[in-house]
């Protein structure tokens, strides 16, 4: 409305400020058009990416179920074992659900171990011992670890079952060799007591054979290499006398500082707590659980023919049904880590559980031997030490500094501030001769020489209180120098004596720690 005003009295142009307006109203339809189609084509690139990803998945999904159709097709010629896995996994729920046992309808698979297993495993529950016998015999002539693992553990399935030394022993670690998966689980079924207290010390006689004994000597931690057979005795199945180097990985697994009493003290601390019997077991504690796994893995590898068929299927099915590729099945007999380093790993765990008992026990020597080390290893507390104060080198102990250096110190410092009276003594002169001068020309009646007087007093007094302040200033910073040097010097004689205070006390701890140990592995924690 200005504007119009503004026009009638001659101000403006009307045509001129309508057709801004029109233009400035076109710019800002067409910025926000603009803005519009920025987010349409943000959203459409959303959508686009979207429906590109959902594309790929389903045509990747669609690929693998052609493929999948015919690799079914190509298993359809081994329907026999199918049927047989089947009729085994029925069996096993069973056993797992404690109803009767129904006789297996198995077909013949010829080279399949787990057609004769299974007959086996049936006449065993059934106590037909002639049959059982037979039949164990044919698996394990197919098969021997196979059908070793697979009878042992549904046998268990079906109640307490007593194992002999030598068959139990076959499932677990051996020396000289990887753990496989079903000797892991084997090891945790057992140390959750599946096989009694007899399994569980069969179990650490196992362990024990399998991790060895560090090497026995004063030396290093790692000796030298000694080539051809031992003279002190049979050589080591495993190799381990040989094997010195591994005692660095439980040097580890333990903490502390090689050079720290308080840091080894705590670590010793902390592994004795370990070693220790847990106030309770955690819950959720099932021995059957690992042998429900190593049945899983026996009977969904498959007949040998059909294997490499059964993988590509399981993961194309997993394509298919969720879009994701699932874990690969993971075999039987597939390493899953050393003795030493399961061993370690049942120890030094963050949680307490049936794995600890027996892998403490197995592993004393080691445990001994590494506290010992670290005992060893601690350095003693420095008795002296060299500090540079005032550019020299220093030689402190608890007693004191060096006497000697000390002294050349001090007299350094005396040196540097030392007085002179000079001042003072010229100043009191002048002021007393210009006292005189003012004396006899206030007597002789002499202005000038009264003049003189004065100012030769002044100039003296002024001289002399120069004189003295400076001499005054000079005493008080020596004797703040003094004390300088004199804290830093005991600065450095208490830090000395508090490290060696404090190193007394963590040894003290120290032994304290490695007692307590010494005691704990003595009497270590036993399985329940």
């Amino acid at each position: 409305m200005n504007e119009d005003v503004a026009w009638w009295l001659g101000d403006g142009d009307w045509y001129d400020r309508r057709q801004r307006q029109q233009i400035e109203d076109l710019d800002a339809a067409i910025s926000g058009a603009y803005a519009q189609s920025s987010r349409l084509r943000s959203r459409l690139s959303a959508i686009e990416g979207n429906l590109s990803a959902k594309v790929n998945r389903i045509a990747a999904a669609f690929d693998a179920f052609v493929e999948l159709s015919d690799i079914r097709a190509e298993l359809m010629v081994y329907s026999k074992p199918a049927v047989v896995r089947h009729a085994v996994r029925e069996l096993i729920g069973q056993l797992s659900a404690g109803a009767t046992v129904v006789p297996p309808d198995l077909p013949e698979v010829p080279g399949y171990w787990l057609v004769p297993a299974t007959r086996a495993l049936y006449a065993q529950l059934t106590d037909d011992d002639a049959t059982a016998a037979r039949h164990i015999e044919q698996a394990t002539e197919l098969d021997g670890p196979r059908t070793r693992y697979f009878l042992t553990a549904a046998l268990r399935l079906a109640g307490p079952v007593d194992l002999s030394a030598v068959q139990l022993a076959a499932l677990l670690p051996a020396p000289g060799g990887p753990v496989t998966r079903s000797a892991r689980a084997m090891w945790r079924a057992t140390a959750a007591g599946a096989f009694g207290s007899p399994g569980t010390a069969l179990l650490v006689s196992a362990l024990v054979s399998a991790l060895g004994r560090p090497d026995a000597g004063t030396g290093p931690v790692v000796p030298e290499p000694r080539s051809g057979a031992q003279e002190d005795g049979p050589a080591d199945p495993a190799g381990e006398a040989e094997r010195p180097d591994r005692l660095p990985a439980w040097l580890t697994a333990i903490g502390g500082s090689g050079s720290s009493a308080g840091s080894v003290a705590t670590a010793l601390a902390g592994l004795a707590k370990r070693c220790t019997a847990p106030s309770e077991e955690p819950a959720g504690t099932d021995p059957a659980e690992p042998l429900r796994e190593i049945l899983a893995a026996l009977i969904d590898e498959g007949h040998e023919p059909e294997r490499p068929l059964l993988r590509r299927a399981e993961k194309l099915r997993s394509l298919v049904e969720s879009g994701l590729p699932r874990p690969e099945f993971e075999p039987w007999d597939e390493p899953v880590g050393s003795v030493d380093e399961l061993v370690r790993q049942d120890i030094f765990g963050s949680e307490p559980g049936p794995l600890r008992a027996p892998a403490v026990r197995a592993a004393l020597p080691w445990l001994g031997r590494a506290a010992d080390t670290l005992v060893a290893g601690v350095s003693a507390p420095p008795r002296a030490r060299t500090a540079r104060i005032r550019g020299r080198e220093v030689t402190v102990t608890a007693s004191g500094a060096d006497a000697t250096v000390l002294d050349q110190l001090r007299a350094e410092r005396d040196a540097s501030h030392r007085t002179s009276p000079t001042r003072l003594i010229a100043g009191l002169a002048v002021a007393g001769a210009g006292l005189v001068a003012g004396v006899i020309g206030i007597v002789a009646a002499s202005t000038l020489l009264v003049v003189l007087g004065v100012l030769a007093l002044l100039v003296g007094v002024g001289v002399a209180i120069s004189g003295w302040r400076s001499n005054t200033e000079a005493k008080r910073y020596a004797e703040l120098d003094h004390d300088a040097l004199e804290r830093s010097i005991a600065s450095q004689v208490d830090s000395l004596r508090q490290t060696v205070e404090q190193d007394n006390r963590d040894r003290a701890l120290l032994d304290r720690a490695r007692a307590e140990l010494s005691e704990v592995l003595a009497q270590p924690v036993t399985s329940r």
